[in-house]
């Protein structure tokens, strides 16, 4: 049977799968939404159908759905589900130590019958849990190698783009990391969170953190889908943080008198904001 893999929004987790899924024959597929744009990580559970990335889809294809809506398949039948971010999902609730059944990419591999190898192992603890794996928790993850395939990965893809190519250096994103890190174990802490909001953007605060295990607040400026500044100024929690210090802080985003529209987040996936006047 032909297999064709309908895939959500992009990140080095899908990419990978994408090759994946193309090496074992299958039929490469995007999710859409319903006025038939491909979708974006934001949106890829509201999709409703689907479109063939290169080629013709055969008659007899089941589909295998790579972290979105399960609506996208329409008539064709649903072999596989490989997905960790909801309820219900195969990879929900897995720690650490089931990081590689616990990812949509290993779940993809497994059904496949694609044999593992240290590659996939780094691609797949990087998007189910990179903290523990920067903490050497993740069985068959190196953690000296993951902090290079990390670096690696934002110097090609700080390359891709014209407006970040000046920062593919990996010698200036661990420079930037280890004075991040500084400014994070130096901070003061509200309940486990480290409070940088008085300092500014850091740069390569997000991965510094993950690198320590290190939870924290921090303030930058709002930008709109198209990364235009709307002068407002966003107050967000990420880092190594907790499902309780995610709820704490959308509980308190929502009591600011300044804020514009609530504070989001989501507590499985340890991240959190709240856009606010300046």
């Amino acid at each position: 049977m032909t297999y064709v893999v309908i895939f959500g929004g992009e990140d080095a987790e899908s990419a990978t799968a994408r090759c994946v899924a193309a090496t074992a024959g299958c039929i490469i597929a995007t999710a859409v939404t319903a006025d038939g744009r491909r979708v974006h990580n934001g949106n890829a559970y509201q999709a409703v159908s689907f479109v063939v990335d290169d080629g013709r889809m055969p008659e007899g294809c089941a589909a295998i759905i790579f972290e979105c809506s399960l609506t996208v398949a329409g008539a064709l039948e649903v072999v596989a589900k490989c997905d960790h971010h909801n309820p219900g999902d195969a990879g929900w609730g897995k720690g650490a130590d089931q990081f590689w059944e616990a990812s949509s990419l290993g779940q993809l591999c497994l059904f496949l019958g694609v044999s593992l190898d240290e590659h996939l192992l780094m691609v797949a603890a990087g998007d189910h849990c990179p903290a523990a794996a920067y903490a050497g928790l993740c069985v068959g993850v190196d953690p000296a190698k993951f902090a290079d395939f990390r670096v690696k990965g934002k110097v090609a893809f700080y390359a891709s783009n014209p407006k970040t190519s000046a920062k593919a250096d990996a010698d200036k994103i661990r420079d930037a990391m280890a004075t991040a890190v500084e400014r994070l174990t130096s901070a003061p802490q509200i309940e486990g969170v480290c409070d940088l909001r008085e300092v500014g953007e850091i740069d390569e605060l997000p991965e510094a953190a993950l690198s320590v295990g290190m939870a924290y607040m921090a303030s930058l400026p709002d930008t709109d889908r198209d990364r235009n500044l709307t002068g407002n100024l966003k107050i967000v929690l990420g880092g190594h943080t907790t499902p309780e210090q995610v709820r704490k802080f959308m509980e308190w985003g929502n009591t600011l008198d300044n804020k514009v529209g609530a504070a989001y987040g989501n507590p499985d996936r340890g991240y959190a904001g709240v856009v606010v006047e300046p």
